[in-house]
């Protein structure tokens, strides 16, 4: 008894030395409990652990998905001998940086853990439809603030971006209801899809138009919108037009909108009185040959004269011809109303204006242009000089020059295709296609161009601008878009080839 009593004595005298030199910083220690019964001590020392670090999410599939809320949790665990004043805990993506789509909750510290205790810390995650596929690596990490121990926890979470069916957004028509003055419209919006899109389709008061024509598709703003464009017809009345979009997640219909379309009504005793020349060269000198001009010429004639056109028509004509049939058709189309003139053959433009050629052209030098060739205004100005209520001029005739090769002392003024020209007041200048530019001659009966015209030029109480906006549409669908026809107008009022 004596034995352990002087024992205790000298253990005490020991732990209380160690002590007061800790405190005033003179030497390290190590705190210890004095266990009489056993005869033994047992240091005092700080130790925690990360344990059950799990994570759950509201579909239960160890997933996050998009708009999806999910918890980690986990317990952290005094496994020391002292109280633990204060830990920090905190919880960060493994590399610092944020995860687009994911927010979490802050963690609170843990403040007089005991030992042998745990706390259950559980931190609120949220994904937002911005979540894309991945892997989100968390960093968990609690520290002493007495005696900066440290432990540290990471846990991976597969994430799975949100696919949804598309979302459409009109751009035109802009409003629910417009009016349209031309029987053509363009369908205009945006797609916004994560998933591939399917299919595309409009509908006319219910029914798939009949032209196939499919939406062209570009690319937006968004690396997941797309901007779709489609041209309609329109019926006479409303048309209620709504766009389908499919994706692998499903179908969006959009919000119907209506275009009223209301033909002008025209006085059907009202008589034009028409005048036409047709001019159609193709057997050019020095064989260059065209394979259609005298096949459209004559196919227009036929065609004016079933709308009431009186015709001039002239095939493969020289210089001398084309003058006279020119000078012939302004001196009569003083009695007329209305004045058409159509040309195919080869053209071509030398310093900004347009010539026609005859088929016995032999243009050795640019300079003999002039010369040998006819100057449109030539024709445009007799036109103007009839007084003629409304005059259209059409020229198919921009194809390549087949002269340019040998004119090696050109300095570059003659110019591929046509030149735009002016139209002169009450006119149309409607071109094969878009200025500076050359037109197929066409592989059938009949060019690209004038094919276009025949299918329209029956259909009634079409405008005149409908009518070439019609043929446009036509010849770029016939083309691959490598062909736009163009035109050029400065019409006082409406023309209509075919009245019912």
């Amino acid at each position: 008894m004596k034995t352990r009593l002087l024992l205790f004595a000298a253990v005490s005298c020991l732990l209380f030395c160690n002590v007061l030199k800790a405190q005033t910083g003179e030497s390290k220690f190590k705190m210890m409990i004095l266990n009489t019964t056993e005869s033994k001590v047992t240091p005092l020392f700080t130790s925690f652990e990360i344990s059950n670090l799990t994570f759950s999410d509201a579909n239960q599939n160890q997933v996050l998905d998009g708009k999806e809320n999910g918890s980690i949790s986990f317990f952290v665990k005094n496994t020391g001998t002292i109280l633990l004043d204060e830990l920090n805990v905190n919880l960060n993506t493994a590399d610092s940086m944020p995860i687009l789509g994911l927010t979490y909750s802050n963690v609170p510290n843990i403040k007089g853990l005991n030992f042998g205790d745990s706390a259950l810390i559980k931190v609120d995650l949220t994904a937002s439809e911005k979540l894309l596929d991945g892997l989100a690596k968390f960093r968990i990490s609690v520290k002493d603030f007495r005696s900066d121990s440290l432990d540290i926890a990471m846990l991976e979470i597969p994430t799975k971006e949100i696919l949804a069916p598309p979302v459409f957004r009109w751009i035109s028509p802009s409003s629910e209801t417009e009016v349209a003055e031309y029987g053509v419209a363009d369908i205009t919006g945006m797609v916004k899809s994560k998933s591939r899109i399917t299919d595309l389709k409009v509908y006319v008061n219910g029914e798939i138009p009949s032209d196939n024509r499919s939406f062209e598709i570009l690319t937006g703003d968004d690396v997941n919108e797309y901007r779709i464009k489609r041209t309609v017809y329109l019926n006479e009345g409303d048309n209620n037009i709504k766009v389908v979009a499919t994706n692998a997640q499903g179908v969006t219909t959009s919000e119907v909108r209506t275009i009223n379309y209301f033909v002008q009504k025209i006085d059907e005793n009202y008589v034009e009185k028409r005048l036409a020349l047709i001019i159609g060269n193709a057997n050019y000198l020095g064989g260059n040959t065209l394979a259609n001009p005298v096949n459209d010429a004559k196919a227009v004639a036929m065609a004016l004269r079933d709308v009431g056109f009186t015709v001039m028509m002239y095939l493969n004509s020289d210089l001398k011809s084309m003058k006279k049939a020119m000078d012939e058709f302004g001196e009569k189309l003083v009695d007329y109303t209305v004045g058409l003139f159509y040309y195919a053959g080869h053209g071509l433009q030398v310093n900004g204006n347009n010539y026609l050629i005859p088929t016995d052209a032999n243009l050795k030098i640019e300079q003999d242009v002039e010369y040998d060739c006819i100057n449109s205004g030539r024709l445009l100005g007799k036109m103007e000089a009839a007084g003629t209520t409304t005059n259209i001029i059409i020229l198919d005739a921009c194809r390549d020059n087949p002269f340019a090769r040998s004119w090696t002392r050109s300095a570059g003024s003659a110019g591929k295709g046509l030149a735009f020209m002016d139209a002169p007041s009450g006119s149309i200048i409607a071109y094969a296609t878009s200025p500076g530019k050359t037109a197929s001659d066409g592989t059938g009966k009949n060019g690209i161009y004038t094919e276009a015209l025949l299918k329209f030029i029956n259909i009634p109480n079409l405008s005149l601008l409908e009518f070439f906006q019609n043929v446009r549409v036509e010849v770029e669908k016939k083309s691959n878009r490598m062909q736009t026809p163009w035109e050029s107008t400065s019409l006082k009022g409406n023309f209509f080839f075919t009245i019912k």
